[in-house]
């Protein structure tokens, strides 16, 4: 049996098929048998991979960055990623003229792209279109967002869904000085020759200030970020990353009664979202709309 199958053969065994989630217990559970998958594959010596989860309201529904989902219409990778750098230029500026320079960090300034990757990870979580998706290690994060309310009724009645990646380790990203240098903050965020998940750290001395990391550390934010070339793809349809990609379905009707679950551990959008003042949510379509109005 080569390594491939032998991939397949223990994602079946452990995993299985046609998965369904009708309670936040049952999410629970799937995380289990996502982490006992993980300590399968190490002992068997195929690969170490790490699961992270990504929800989303509509069963259907492809993993698409925010540039190339409707109702945008780019499908020009090149003009994506050149939007993508003056939106979190205009990003900032709005910002700091209206909110205030400290509403941004600058804790990895100093790095080579420390300054972009981290004006990316903020516009991202404030709701800017970037080529970036959320990820979470929390799976019940993710729930939350499959099962979300929706002021559009179709999408309330429809089935939501949670991904769950199994991301390679060696494809995890994270920032680090010792023992070796090892850092996506070397990587221009704009000219991505290959596809990786971030683990940012965030800074935890007077985070409420910074409006965009708290949210980001609320929400236990991780990202894929896919390289240039593939960033117009969906990676659910890359062929390089399928196998490494689970759904699971959440039947319409058990939305409310997750939702309930959910607020009874604490987990609530004013929890997860931390600031939605009106007039600060009008900052960002206005970003939106003066980068992206015609596409």
């Amino acid at each position: 049996m080569t390594k491939e199958e032998a991939f397949e053969k223990t994602k079946h065994e452990i995993i299985g098929d046609n998965l369904t989630i009708t309670s936040a217990l049952d999410a629970d559970q799937l995380h289990d048998l996502f982490i006992k998958l993980r300590s399968e594959l190490i002992l068997r010596r195929i690969i170490e991979i790490m699961p992270h989860y990504r929800g989303e309201q509509n069963f259907g529904w492809d993993i698409r960055s925010g540039i190339f989902r409707p109702p945008l219409k780019i499908t020009d990778p090149k003009v994506g990623k050149d939007l993508e750098q003056k939106a979190i230029q205009e990003f900032e500026k709005v910002i700091h003229e209206k909110v205030g320079a400290k509403a941004l960090r600058d804790l990895f300034n100093r790095e080579k792209y420390g300054k972009d990757w981290d004006l990316l990870f903020q516009a991202q979580h404030a709701g800017i279109k970037t080529t970036l998706t959320d990820w979470s290690a929390f799976i019940i994060s993710a729930l939350f967002f499959a099962t979300e309310q929706s002021a559009d009724e179709n999408i309330e009645k429809s089935d939501g869904q949670l991904w769950c990646f199994i991301t390679p380790i060696v494809d995890i990203l994270g920032h680090n000085n010792s023992p070796t240098r090892n850092t996506f903050y070397d990587i221009n965020p704009f000219d991505v020759k290959n596809t990786f998940l971030i683990n940012p750290s965030s800074h935890i001395s007077e985070i409420e200030e910074r409006i965009f990391e708290y949210r980001m550390y609320r929400q236990k934010g991780r990202f894929v970020m896919t390289s240039n070339d593939s960033c117009h793809i969906p990676i659910n349809q890359q062929k390089e990353w399928g196998k490494f990609i689970f759904r699971a379905r959440i039947p319409a009707e058990f939305k409310p009664i997750i939702r309930e679950e959910l607020a009874e551990r604490g987990i609530t959008r004013e929890i997860m979202y931390i600031d939605e003042a009106p007039s600060g949510q009008d900052l960002i379509t206005e970003i939106n709309m003066t980068i992206f109005n015609g596409y």
